[in-house]
């Protein structure tokens, strides 16, 4: 009887706590309305609040912190705000936020629907040559009417993780296949296959230079260099590479390695390493994808992309200077050189770059790539091809 009208005299106090308990206010939220900032910050107060519940474009509230932060994309948000105090909750602060792109906009034509599995893009024979990966095929799209034209199987049809890459020599196409340990030629002309290469295991990319196309193994430590006139391969080993991107320039065979990224100068006779640059980006790690991923070429430099870091690193072979840029909108993955710029492809569009200093100088949002984020890009005669493996798109990008 005295347990029963204890717990009756607690509760009754616990009830009369919170009767007098003031009620909640409703939150304020100070912070940008209009801002280029990729991770705008915001303060919440209210009166008597214990703890706060917000979220980003989504009726779906989670427990906040009084000071918020969370990377965003540019275009249209919603902040949504609720305070929490001891007599329950206020009610939802609605803020409407625009985050806009601090760089000058890139014309981007509508994307070309291409086919499934879209990979690194090549331009010869007056037209675009997209590999697409998961189908085995080669498609050739009509850059002015915007269409494909023929498509050619040449490969063999790669699952997830996989991606076929197309490079253009010398009136010829050349096309990797990733799941086919392949490399095959096709007439630029008529799109008929003239040769097949087996290469080994998975080769992840092509590069022309030094009267040869080349090609590494995906994650291992082989090169094999292709005459571009026989047809002959040659496979060269390179001891402790973990490959990810090949590139030819300033009279030398380049490869990007992973674990740790490094840049290798590689003696393309015996597959010996020359130099080796490794590569550290001075930013907090963003992702957990892969070190790097892409190797390009162009006006005496070398850029890579190191998709972890939301960065890219350019190398000066002549004095072994490196410098690194932040790449905002995405991971980036594809990279080429020209028009004295590098262009990037991330996973939610293109950044162009200065070509001696990584300045960005340029941006163009494109639809993500929102499942496996693969994007790649070539660039010719003053414009980039950006190609979205999830969306099996080729878009035009100049400015």
């Amino acid at each position: 009887m005295f347990g029963s009208l204890f717990i009756s005299v607690k509760y009754g106090l616990v009830l009369g706590a919170l009767a007098a308990a003031p009620h909640v206010g409703t939150p304020t939220v100070t912070g940008p309305r209009t801002t280029t900032s990729e991770q705008p910050a915001y303060r919440f107060r209210a009166a008597h609040a214990l703890s706060f519940r917000c979220s980003f474009d989504s009726k779906s509230l989670h427990v906040c912190a009084s000071r918020y932060s969370e990377r965003l994309l540019p275009g249209s948000h919603t902040l949504r705000v609720r305070a929490v105090g001891r007599r329950g909750v206020s009610r939802v602060v609605t803020v409407k936020i625009a985050v806009t792109i601090p760089y000058a906009a890139l014309t981007a034509g509508n994307p070309i629907q291409v086919g499934a599995g879209a990979g690194v893009p090549a331009v010869g024979g007056g037209s675009v040559w997209v590999p697409l990966t998961e189908t085995g095929e080669l498609a050739r799209i009509d850059p002015g009417a915007g269409a494909v034209t023929a498509k050619s199987r040449v490969g063999v049809p790669g699952r997830s993780g996989f991606l076929d890459s197309a490079e253009a020599a010398v009136g010829s196409i050349w096309h990797a296949s990733d799941a086919g340990g392949k490399v095959a030629r096709v007439d630029a002309a008529s799109g008929a296959p003239t040769a097949t290469i087996a290469v080994g295991n998975r080769p992840g990319g092509l590069t022309v230079g030094g009267g040869a196309v080349w090609t590494y193994s995906f994650l291992g430590t082989d090169i094999t260099r292709i005459d571009l006139a026989t047809a002959t391969p040659r496979t060269l080993h390179v001891d402790g590479a973990l490959g990810t991107g090949v590139a030819y320039g300033g009279g030398a065979i380049w490869l990007l390695s992973t674990g740790p990224a490094r840049i290798l100068e590689v003696d393309p006779a015996s597959g010996a390493v020359l130099s080796s640059s490794e590569l550290h980006a001075p930013f907090p790690t963003r992702y957990s994808v892969i070190e790097s991923w892409s190797l390009a070429y162009g006006d005496g430099a070398l850029w890579a992309t190191l998709p972890n870091y939301g960065a890219v690193a350019r190398l000066d072979p002549a004095t072994d200077a490196l410098l690194y840029a932040r790449t905002p909108y995405g991971r980036p993955f594809g990279v080429a050189a020209g028009g004295g710029s590098a262009w990037v492809a991330t996973d939610h569009g293109v950044l162009r770059l200065n070509g001696a200093t990584g300045e960005i100088t340029g941006a163009a949002l494109l639809p993500a790539a929102n499942r496996s984020g693969f994007a790649s890009i070539a660039y010719d005669d003053g414009a980039a091809w950006f190609t979205n493996y999830d969306r099996g798109t080729l878009t035009r990008v100049s400015g």
